[in-house]
């Protein structure tokens, strides 16, 4: 481990006690240089001021300036995976002093969620993981993308076998249980789209070496080979991102790749993360 890492994994940050962590994956959609302008759920988590009426506390990357100059003074992340580059990001920067309850969420969370960070509050003190918007997708095959002529395989699913086989999964078995051939014909089942709930407890189910594996992975442009390269901002199909979009349910959730479809009265039903009493739960 490097000096500069030793240094970044022992910040003297200190998080605000039982406060949600909120990690929003920013790009453009905010105007950067006017703050004033920003949406209330940003500019109240960013305020320091408001520390006992606020129940929440975001941390916000830039992806612009490396040097982090003004109006981009905030932490630096390069822009590269989507929302999977930030998220990693973070857990490499602080996986040695993480705050205990942490949201992930998109530059526009309401995309998906009708109301992501009172969903995310009303979460049980036991639960460590769960997806916070309510798309469900079922039976998803790994083909949806289409296979690589060259490989005769879904580049989408070599990207999620690399990804898994560095945090030392069973690639093949993980994502393919039910033996198909091609194994690229196994399934997905889970809630859509990586805004998700998280603790300090699950992230460390893997070892910080692990988790470097997986960011420095995120730094090259491509995932496996030069033919499922990326270039952020860009149209068109995210390997890497679209990959761990669909496995964070398995990495943090510790869920099978193909999970049950929730039901109401058995213990797929999610009603069973939230506190139901909470204003803001889904239930």
């Amino acid at each position: 481990m490097s000096e500069k890492t030793k240094m970044r994994n022992q910040s003297s940050r200190i998080w605000p006690v039982n406060k949600l962590i909120v990690v929003p994956a920013i790009w453009k959609e905010i105007n950067w240089s006017t703050p004033s302008s920003w949406p209330l759920w940003l500019r109240s988590g960013l305020d320091k001021t408001a520390t006992d009426v606020t129940p929440y506390r975001v941390f916000l990357y830039q992806r612009f300036d490396d040097q982090s100059r003004r109006p981009y003074n905030w932490p630096y992340c390069r822009n590269v995976h989507e929302e999977a580059g930030v998220y990693l990001q973070f857990i490499y920067d602080y996986y040695y002093n993480l705050p205990e309850k942490i949201l992930f969420l998109h530059g526009n969370p309401f995309a998906h969620s009708k109301d992501p960070i009172r969903t995310a509050l009303c979460i049980r003190d036991d639960v460590h993981y769960t997806n916070i918007n309510s798309l469900w997708i079922q039976n998803r095959r790994w083909t949806s993308w289409g296979r690589s002529p060259l490989f005769n395989e879904s580049l989408m699913y070599r990207c999620a076998r690399r990804l898994l086989q560095l945090l030392d999964f069973n690639a093949d078995l993980q994502l393919n249980p039910d033996m198909h051939n091609s194994k690229d014909d196994s399934i997905i089942s889970t809630y859509c789209c990586a805004q998700f709930y998280v603790t300090k407890q699950r992230i460390h189910h893997y070892t910080y070496e692990q988790w470097s594996k997986l960011y420095h992975a995120s730094q090259d442009p491509y995932c496996t080979t030069h033919h499922d390269q990326e270039e952020p901002g860009r149209v068109g199909v995210k390997w890497f991102g679209g990959s761990l979009e669909h496995l964070w349910h398995v990495i943090l959730g510790l869920q099978p790749t193909n999970m049950p479809k929730p039901m109401v009265g058995t213990n797929t039903d999610r009603c069973h993360l939230f506190r139901s009493s909470c204003d803001g739960s889904p239930c």
